[in-house]
């Protein structure tokens, strides 16, 4: 059904405004990110379902996209990832398995997710997921995966993401 969809098209959209805004050569303004995410929110409501989703709903999942994208703008993520500058950042399927692929300060490579991160102990299980997903990601010398979970409003850390074996000769 595309009420259980709906949560996830407004955090892809959420998530395609802010590495869009990354991307940029200038930081989006609060208003112009909040405006991205409901447009693409919309548009991919659109290309789902139609005219076939109850008016409610709709305004209830745009309402939780800018209190969201707001908590996240004031968030200490938001002002670090803005003082990046473009060339310091991949995304789009450079940066795949994760959102974005950053270049630090202090010159370690840190993949950004971010998400909306299930309650309790499933969120556990998503985070061991993305640790999981960093392992085995192509980019071997990540110094962490920084996990936003937009429901919650916090940024997670997941660091010691070198847990491949070695042989012995």
């Amino acid at each position: 059904m595309l009420t259980e969809r709906l949560p996830k098209l407004a955090v892809r959209a959420q998530c395609d405004a802010v590495v869009a805004s990354l991307c940029d050569r200038r930081w989006a303004s609060p208003r112009a990110l909040c405006n991205r995410a409901l447009l693409q929110f919309e548009a991919a409501v659109a290309r789902s379902a139609g005219a076939g989703v109850r008016p409610a709903l709709l305004f209830a999942e745009r309402d939780r996209i800018v209190v969201e994208l707001r908590r996240f703008l004031a968030s200490r993520l938001a002002s670090r990832l803005r003082a990046l500058a473009p060339a310091r950042v991949r995304a789009g399927r450079a940066a795949a398995p994760f959102d974005a692929l950053v270049l630090g300060g202090d010159g370690a490579r840190y993949a950004i997710v971010l998400r909306r991160l299930p309650e309790r102990g499933r969120r556990l299980h998503a985070l061991h997921a993305i640790r999981t997903a960093a392992a085995r990601s192509r980019d071997g010398d990540l110094a962490a995966v920084v996990v936003y979970d937009f429901a919650g409003g916090r940024t997670y850390v997941l660091r010691a993401l070198a847990t491949r074996r070695v042989r012995a000769a």
